[in-house]
């Protein structure tokens, strides 16, 4: 039975790493960025090096806001009132961010739910690092096909 469906199964596979990389990486770029842009204009010692850090703690699924609240605090210190309110407010905009990009990019190209790759990306991520990242979203994906295919009667990915 899935002897036959081979190439349709590793199509999805990699349409799986495919959206792990664009929902997961890709926001994380995203908001490392745009904290990094805002930590420039505020003037913010070493922005580079808090960027990285917030880049690192967005893969492995952590908010950024714990990063860019304690260099909040230090802008408290250092500048006038106005302007680390208003870099408050945009990191937290920043960090919450991905509650409404990794739905648009999470899921994408594959026929399979957003929510069964987001739990295997996480759940991966969690047990086995950055690889389970990956293995652990593209295999969920797979036997959530499976399973779609025993008890719905769907048919399997065919070959194209």
């Amino acid at each position: 039975m899935l002897g036959k469906r081979g190439e349709g199964f590793t199509k999805l596979a990699g349409a799986t790493i495919r959206s792990v990389v664009q929902g997961v990486l890709g926001v994380a770029i995203i908001q490392s960025v745009a904290a990094g842009i805002v930590m420039l204009i505020f003037d913010i010692p070493a922005a580079g090096l808090w960027a990285l850090i917030v880049l690192f703690l967005a893969i492995i699924q952590l908010p950024p806001i714990i990063i860019l609240v304690p260099v909040s605090a230090y802008g408290f210190s250092i500048l006038d009132t106005t302007s680390p309110v208003i870099f408050l407010v945009l990191s937290i905009i920043i960090s919450m961010s991905d509650a409404f990009l990794k739905p648009l990019f999470l899921g994408r190209g594959t026929d399979v739910s957003t929510l069964v790759i987001l739990l295997g990306a996480i759940g991966g991520m969690m047990l086995s690092g950055i690889i389970g990242l990956f293995v652990s979203a593209v295999v969920l994906a797979l036997a959530y096909k499976v399973y779609q295919a025993l008890i719905d009667e769907i048919p399997l990915p065919a070959e194209e």
